[in-house]
């Protein structure tokens, strides 16, 4: 069962791995769907700035990016004389991107910045609000077929690194 964020914080520790969930959804019925873990940073001075606590694949693993418009063939080859077919497995695992994820755990509304990695590292904002355990947001879309998507984020634990 997933947690909210604020369960979350009071599980975690410097270096602690978060498991994150993200799903989309836009209106040109493209839907993608990430998964992975970011790190827990507490908040700290970089010189006279303060750099608050975040969630962050900074450093580490992006996380796995699946589309439902890039699809797999999972159907046996046409027969001999038998026309071809087109490949109906959406969210193919063989055409993943890699997206970056952090959160700034100081200020509400949550703001998750993404960093598409496997795009030029383009990035953009999403401010979130708490739906029960998940954050939801609306966003700009990825690709150009839609201006706005939904972003619904859930928080599948905490792992703890060795000490």
């Amino acid at each position: 069962m997933g947690k909210s964020l604020n369960q979350i914080l009071e599980e975690v520790g410097d270096g602690s791995r978060v498991g994150i969930t993200l799903v989309t959804n836009q209106d040109s019925g493209i839907a993608s769907y990430a998964t992975g873990e970011a790190t827990y940073h507490p908040g700290s001075f970089v010189g006279p700035i303060f750099r608050p606590a975040r969630l962050s694949t900074s450093g580490g693993e992006p996380l796995k990016y699946y589309f439902s418009d890039r699809t797999l063939d999972i159907d046996p080859p046409a027969g001999e004389g038998g026309f071809g077919h087109t490949p109906r497995q959406p969210f193919s695992a063989n055409a993943v991107d890699k997206l970056g994820f952090s959160i700034s755990l100081l200020l509400a509304p949550r703001v998750i910045k993404f960093t598409l990695h496997s795009w030029g590292n383009a990035t953009f904002s999403v401010s979130m609000e708490e739906r029960g355990t998940l954050l939801i947001g609306q966003g700009p879309a990825i690709g150009n077929q839609s201006e706005h998507a939904l972003y619904v984020v859930g928080f599948t634990g905490v792992f703890h690194p060795p000490h």
